[in-house]
């Protein structure tokens, strides 16, 4: 009976994983060093908020945005990224609101993603951009204001008096 309980205490005792089974002498070897950090390989050439894009080009450059207006894009020109993966990263108080990723298919490309904004969003919004290995090669930011009210129209001028019609005999 104490050859069964001596060998399910040392089955209790022997680690449940391959990966915990270290020699003693581990334990004292000195840590890897940390690898060195990844350098980005692309830069971003151009990078601005705006209200449209056509043709692949941005039509105005936004600093701040009045929250009657609910849609922003944010484009960049990449270089030197070609087979790369690139990220817009829209964050709003230090919280990340949404992630778009591009596969980057030559040394210049442009790219461009939107955010549909709630009114309620006001503040500084900023979008960086991330390369696959979590670099940032690029940071913007704009101002999300609350609209002024709208100008009460003028009051329409009062229609003339109608001329009385004459009396017929």
């Amino acid at each position: 009976m104490k050859t069964v309980i001596a060998l399910f205490s040392a089955l209790l005792a022997a680690p449940l994983y391959a990966a915990d089974a270290q020699p003693a002498a581990d334990a004292a070897a000195p840590a890897a060093a940390p690898a060195a950090p990844v350098q980005p390989t692309g830069t971003v050439a151009r990078a601005q908020f705006t209200s449209a894009i056509e043709n692949r080009e941005p039509t105005d450059q936004l600093t701040s945005l009045t929250n009657d207006q609910t849609r922003v894009y944010f484009f960049t020109e990449l270089k030197d990224m070609a087979n790369q993966r690139a990220t817009h990263r829209w964050e709003y108080k230090g919280e990340v609101k949404s992630e778009v990723g591009f596969d980057v298919g030559a040394n210049r490309w442009r790219v461009f993603s939107s955010k549909t904004l709630d009114p309620s969003w006001t503040g500084e919004w900023k979008v960086t951009v991330v390369d696959a290995n979590g670099n940032t090669l690029g940071a913007n930011t704009f101002t999300y204001v609350v609209a002024p009210p709208a100008a009460a129209a003028p009051a329409a001028p009062a229609a003339p008096a109608a001329a009385p019609a004459p009396a017929q005999q």
